[in-house]
């Protein structure tokens, strides 16, 4: 634009470049990353590893041009109405322009929302040029990437601007100025944001990842023997389990809700339902416990179903200094554990179970209990370094702790 310098003398500005700057340094890195392995990355399968990337780029790499596109949307209209654009500056993930007069309020509003403008076609010509592309990694970019900016235009930069009161927002619902024009932008925003949460909570900015190629031709012909047959609950648990282990949890959680809506009395759906509302979390939501408890009243077949609740459960009760309570539900989920010889329990989850017990022991005063339970746990994460290092360092904390009493 030839208008672009840096006001030297302003700390906010420098603290935006500045920001900025270590954004764009990510970029840079995850960029390489991808250009390393170009043509394995679009090849299938669509990893959980290549969505992590994904989800990185669709803030690191989508945002610049996007936020370059908002500039110049609301220079047009400053051209247009005869004015100039005196100064203007680009931050990679922030920028403005600065025209050289003021104008009318209709057209001030035309202005400060053709940045927005710009930004909503940026993101439906991006995504449009992908949804449809053979890589399943670049159309998973693309959803993401739609989302982010749907995200940044219609929630994080009004309430930016309402907090701080920089920026377009509070020039396009200035109500005096424009009653009507506001008017009609507040129906068309609250218009979009709901159409934006239905698409998020239908799981439509979704796609499952799998570990392999065999992975993702094993979970094509499970939902396509799920789509014949809906109605049979062990389908359904299969699904939904599938469905939230590679990522797409709010499929995941709709399916689970239409299920539950036509036959509530099936134990599975609400453990499930549970893990969801858990999932990313550390804590166990309200919500879960209550999951929880109606599958363990409806009746769960499996010990290791049985024993996965009694250890949510029994981590709740941790978290909120209920000790007996959660010493109960841990020793429930271990004697299950123990008792299931059929197939090979996973160690890890044991050792989280005796992990979790030695932290109970401690705070009911039982230092001795408290150290065996957590060298339990360090003894049964042996073979993965990540897990034993995690529990051999709980477990020298506990020793030192004891050991200054």
């Amino acid at each position: 634009m030839g208008c672009f310098r840096i006001d030297l003398t302003s700390p906010l500005e420098l603290l935006f470049y500045g920001l900025s700057l270590l954004q764009a340094y990510r970029a840079v890195q995850l960029a390489g990353v991808i250009r390393r392995d170009w043509t394995g990355f679009r090849q299938p399968p669509l990893t959980r590893q290549k969505m992590h990337l994904m989800e990185q780029a669709a803030f690191l790499l989508a945002i610049p041009p996007s936020v370059l596109v908002h500039e110049y949307f609301h220079a047009i209209p400053i051209w247009w109405f005869g004015g100039r654009v005196v100064r203007c500056g680009y931050g990679f993930y922030w920028g403005y322009v600065q025209p050289d007069r003021f104008f009318p309020p209709t057209q001030e509003w035309l202005i400060s929302l053709g940045g927005t403008i710009g930004s909503l076609l940026f993101a439906a010509v991006l995504f449009l040029l992908l949804y449809k592309n053979q890589s399943q990694t670049l159309r998973y970019f693309a959803r993401q990437s739609l989302r982010n900016l749907l995200y940044f235009s219609l929630i994080y930069y009004p309430i930016f601007t309402a907090l701080t009161f920089i920026g377009d927002w509070r020039v396009i619902y200035d109500f005096g100025a424009t009653p009507v024009l506001s008017g009609a932008t507040a129906v068309t925003h609250a218009a979009l944001l709901l159409l934006f949460w239905q698409a998020n909570r239908r799981g439509w900015f979704e796609m499952v990842g799998h570990s392999s190629a065999n992975d993702a031709a094993d979970f094509a012909r499970l939902e396509e023997q799920w789509r014949l047959n809906p109605q049979d609950p062990n389908m359904t648990l299969q699904m939904v389990t599938a469905l939230r282990q590679g990522g797409a949890t709010q499929k995941a959680a709709r399916i689970l809700q239409q299920a539950i809506a036509q036959n509530p009395n099936v134990a599975g759906y609400y453990l499930q339902l549970a893990l969801l509302q858990h999932e990313g979390k550390k804590t166990v939501p309200g919500t879960a416990v209550r999951h929880l408890e109606k599958a363990l009243q409806l009746g769960l077949n499996d010990p290791r179903q049985q024993a996965m609740a009694h250890q949510l459960l029994g981590q709740h009760a941790l978290d909120r200094g209920q000790g007996p309570q959660a010493l109960d539900h841990l020793d429930q989920a271990i004697r299950l554990v123990d008792s299931w010889t059929e197939t090979p329990i996973n160690p890890l989850f044991k050792a989280n179970l005796y992990h979790l017990r030695s932290l109970v022991q401690q705070r009911l005063r039982r230092p001795e209990l408290a150290l065996q339970d957590a060298r339990q746990a360090v003894a049964l994460a042996r073979g993965n370094e990540q897990a034993t290092a995690f529990y051999q360092q709980k477990l020298e904390m506990l020793e030192q702790w004891n050991g200054r009493r």
